[in-house]
């Protein structure tokens, strides 16, 4: 072999190791390359010319734009499909124009699809009105997660609009369901009652915190009143057979004065509270009826009095309109003064 060959196959293998810690997994060399090139080297070899023949060790870890469908795969038997670390950008950045594929689809029949851990771990962020920035889905009709955290913190949820929307069941109540449930689960039933489950079994114990008829917690408060027909405010004056008179219960008032020492002793959206009603300077026999704000259809008493100036008190609870008012309506031949006092509320 002339001295020119041996220079020409020289530069040959250097191309070769050049290429080779550069090697790419988007930019392999090609079988029939590689082939040739290993018969230049063996040729080489076998005329004495070259007494070492380069050898390829682990591809570095390339960055790079993929292309194809999918553009990436990755099967691991036992291990890790995708390991992937960055020093300041995104380790993984993945997208698609596709409409019902996903730019990652994790599957892992055994454990987890998606095992995210750090500081944040996973980050979904929705790009347009009606988006999901990520999705869990649990391959199961009867048990499994479509989502798990864990932490001192299991899971942090902020929104601008809704903080939480949990999703209607298919199902009714799931006191009424043989399904098997563990304690601390949230149901939304099919008519938007919202369900806790306090003792775990099949269906467990279940309580119900709000629905469309159906009040959530009572609270307790220090007893205050919020009405004395007998002060100066805020209407004075005894109620007489067939009067009706709209009152707030919001505030908490001086019992002397009625002046407002409470503005919001009773907070928005409550939608009853427990009270005590009494009537005094009764006059002749009556009975007071007490309905929610703007609702004048007597169809029950809420106190009666049978004889002039007595003094008696009842009791109840009462519902209230969507800006905490009753309705109060006398009837009978009578009149009377009466107070409201109110010992908690329901929200």
């Amino acid at each position: 072999m002339s001295e020119t060959e041996l220079d020409a196959l020289r530069q040959e293998v250097a191309q070769l190791r050049d290429e080779l810690q550069e090697l790419r997994p988007a930019t392999a060399i090609s079988r029939r390359h590689a082939l040739r090139s290993a018969g230049v080297v063996a040729a080489g070899a076998l005329a004495g010319g070259i007494a070492t023949i380069a050898t390829a060790g682990p591809a570095a870890a390339a960055s790079g734009n993929f292309t194809g469908d999918p553009a990436v795969t990755a099967d691991a038997t036992t291990g890790t499909g995708v390991a992937a670390t960055s020093v300041a950008g995104s380790a993984i950045t993945a997208s698609t124009s596709s409409q019902t594929n996903a730019a990652i689809a994790a599957t892992n029949p055994n454990s987890f699809g998606v095992d995210g851990t750090g500081t944040i771990g996973v980050v979904g962020t929705a790009t347009s009105a009606g988006t999901t920035g990520v999705r869990g889905v649990a391959d199961s009709t009867s048990s499994g997660s479509g989502g798990s955290f864990s932490g001192p913190i299991g899971a942090t949820i902020a929104g601008t609009i809704i903080t939480t929307q949990l999703g209607l069941s298919a199902s009714g109540p799931p006191p009424s369901i043989n399904r098997t449930y563990s304690q601390g689960a949230l149901v939304v039933d099919n008519a938007g009652a919202l369900w806790y489950c306090v003792t775990g079994g099949t269906p467990g114990t279940w309580r119900q915190l709000s629905g469309a008829t159906t009040a959530g917690a009572y609270h307790p408060v220090t007893p205050g009143r919020v009405y004395d027909s007998r002060c100066a405010q805020p209407s004075p004056g005894p109620l007489s057979s067939g009067g009706v008179r709209l009152l707030s219960v919001a505030a908490q008032r001086d019992i002397n004065t009625g002046a407002v020492t409470n503005a919001n002793f009773i907070p928005a959206n409550a939608t009853a509270v427990f009270a005590n009603v009494a009537v005094v300077n009764t006059v002749d026999s009556g009975y007071l009826t007490i309905n929610p704000g703007g609702v004048t259809t007597v169809s029950a008493s809420t106190i009666n009095w049978g004889t002039s100036n007595q003094t008696q008190s009842n009791g109840v609870s009462l519902t209230l309109d969507n800006i905490r008012q009753v309705t109060v309506i006398a009837g009978g031949p009578g009149a009377t003064d009466f107070l409201i006092d109110i010992f908690g509320y329901w929200l």
